[in-house]
C-alpha cells in the first residue's frame, strides 16, 4: 500500500468513525428531548451524552488542531461550538459582570469546581475570556483522546501528586505569558480547589496559581458559580437547570511578595465563599417559584454595568 492508498484508507475510517457518531449523539440527543427529566434513564442518558459528544467532538478536531498545534484559537473555536450542546440537557448561563473579562489584559481567573459540567460553563465564556491558557490535571490527558486533543489545543497539564512537577508546570505558564507580553494569552483559568467538590461550600484552595499571580504581578479575577441545583447523583436526578456564573472584581496583586501569599489565598477564598453563599439563598428562594423554574431563557445571558444582551 503506497501512501495514497493509505491516506484514503485513514479518510475512508475517519468519515465512517464521524458518520457513525453523529448517529449516536442524535439518538443520544433523541432519548434525552422525549424521556422523563426525573428519571435514571434521563440522568445516564444525559451524561453519556456529554461524554461521548465531547470525545467525538474532539476527534473530529485533532486534524485540525494538528496544523495549528498549541495556537489559542484553536480552544476557542471548538469551545464555541460545543457550548451549543448545553441546549441539548438543557442548561441555561448567566454570567454577571461580564465586562470584567472583556476588559482583562492579563489576569489569574479562578474559578469553584462542582461538578464534571464545569467544563461546559467554561466553553460557554471562552469568547468572552477571548484567549486562555488553561491549567488541567493531569489524568485527564490520558482521556482518549479528549486528552491529547485538549493538549493539542493548547491545554497544560498539571501533576497534582507532585509538587516539583507542578511548580515548573506553573513556572513555565507565567514564563510564557511573560514573555508573550499578554499577547496571545489574556488569561490562566484554573480550579483552586484542584478537584470537584460536589456538595455545598469549597475546598481548601491550593497556593500554586497564586504564587504565579504575584510573581507575574497579575490580578486574581475569581468566578463563583451557582450550585447545581438540578443534577442528584444519589437520587439519579438531571433535570433542567439554570447556572449563575458571578465575575467577582479583581483582586490586584502588585506589591505583593511570597510572604502575602497565605493572605491572597484567604482573600480569594473568603470573597467567593461570601459569593457563592448568597448565590445558593437565591437559587433556593427562587426554586420556590414555579414561574422562575419555568421561565424560558436564552442559552447565555451576560450582563454588566452598562447592559444585558
Amino acid at each position: 500500500m503506497d501512501a495514497v492508498e493509505f491516506f484514503g484508507v485513514c479518510v475512508k475510517y475517519y468519515v465512517a468513525s464521524w458518520l457513525a457518531g453523529i448517529t449516536v449523539v442524535f439518538a443520544l440527543a433523541f432519548a434525552v428531548r422525549f424521556s422523563n427529566h426525573g428519571s435514571k434513564f434521563n440522568y445516564y442518558v444525559k451524561y453519556i451524552l456529554i461524554f461521548f459528544g465531547l470525545q467525538m467532538f474532539t476527534l473530529l478536531c485533532m486534524p485540525i488542531s494538528m496544523l495549528w498545534a498549541r495556537k489559542p484559537s484553536n480552544p476557542r473555536t471548538q469551545a464555541t461550538i460545543l457550548s451549543y450542546g448545553t441546549l441539548l440537557l438543557p442548561i441555561t448561563w448567566e454570567l454577571r459582570n461580564g465586562d470584567i473579562l472583556r476588559d482583562a489584559k492579563g489576569a489569574i481567573v479562578m474559578v469553584n469546581h462542582q461538578s464534571f459540567l464545569d467544563i461546559l460553563g467554561l466553553f460557554v465564556i471562552w469568547n468572552t475570556l477571548k484567549d486562555l491558557l488553561t491549567i488541567a490535571k493531569r489524568e485527564i490527558l490520558y482521556l482518549v483522546p479528549f486528552g491529547p486533543a485538549a493538549w493539542l489545543a493548547g491545554v497544560v497539564f498539571i501533576n497534582r501528586k507532585n509538587p516539583a512537577s507542578a511548580i515548573a508546570t506553573m513556572n513555565s505558564c507565567k514564563k510564557r505569558m511573560i514573555e508573550e507580553g499578554f499577547k496571545m494569552y489574556t488569561a490562566v483559568y484554573m480550579y483552586p480547589e484542584g478537584t470537584r467538590h460536589p456538595g455545598r461550600g469549597m475546598l481548601p484552595f491550593k497556593k500554586g496559581g497564586f504564587h504565579t499571580a504575584i510573581e507575574t504581578g497579575l490580578p486574581v479575577i475569581p468566578i463563583v458559580y451557582s450550585p447545581m441545583y438540578f443534577i442528584d447523583d444519589k437520587k439519579r436526578m438531571f433535570k433542567p437547570g439554570h447556572v449563575i456564573a458571578t465575575v467577582l472584581d479583581p483582586i490586584p496583586t502588585k506589591g505583593l511578595t511570597k510572604d502575602d501569599v497565605d493572605d491572597l489565598v484567604e482573600r480569594t477564598r473568603n470573597a467567593m465563599l461570601a459569593e457563592y453563599e448568597k448565590l445558593c439563598a437565591e437559587i433556593d428562594t427562587n426554586l420556590k417559584n414555579p414561574a422562575w423554574v419555568n421561565q424560558k431563557r436564552p442559552r447565555l445571558m451576560i450582563v454588566d454595568s452598562k447592559k444585558t444582551y
